[in-house]
């Protein structure tokens, strides 16, 4: 096995294991903790998650595991090979990367932009006149629960790639 095959690899794996693991953590428990701590307390969380910029890693984290996952399908499957990609195991591996794809592309489309707003929108709304902190909590349940939609399917989408991808080379 190359050199480069292996830093593939632990790039892809790894990067996938801290991309899917902080969606779930994302999904099931800082989103539910959030929702129930309120406007008050969420935006100085927001706010330092943004400090320690994990609105960058993130990101980043995907690329890199993208990039990675690109890169090992073509050594994989002899440059696309049509056969390689058509078999059970191509299919099972294209498929699994189409929708890690699309994952980010949500995340970074849609999740994103909303958190960073609501984030900024719960930092301030302590600051608001009291006649203008109603809308802007209505605007801040809004956001968030726009966030939590796309979260949940990116991080779906992400779960079934991470399946897809760990059974693909049992399949066919």
């Amino acid at each position: 096995m190359s050199a480069e095959l292996l830093v593939l690899r632990l790039i892809h794996i790894l990067g996938g294991i801290f991309w899917l693991g902080s969606g779930l953590f994302t999904m099931f428990f800082l989103m539910p903790a959030l929702g129930r701590a309120g406007p008050a307390a969420a935006g100085p969380l927001m706010g330092g998650l943004q400090q320690s910029r994990l609105f960058t890693v993130l990101p980043v984290v995907a690329v890199l595991t993208i990039l990675s996952g690109l890169r090992l399908f073509q050594i994989v499957s002899g440059g696309f090979s049509p056969a390689y990609v058509w078999s059970p195991m191509g299919q099972t591996f294209l498929w699994s990367g189409i929708a890690a794809i699309v994952a980010f592309l949500l995340s970074l489309v849609v999740a994103r932009p909303v958190m960073l707003r609501a984030g900024q929108l719960a930092a301030g709304i302590a600051k608001l006149p009291q006649e203008e902190r109603a809308d802007a909590a209505k605007e801040l349940e809004r956001l968030q629960r726009r966030g939590k939609i796309a979260s949940i399917v990116a991080t779906t989408l992400l779960i079934g790639a991470g399946a897809g991808m760990a059974v693909a080379r049992y399949i066919g």
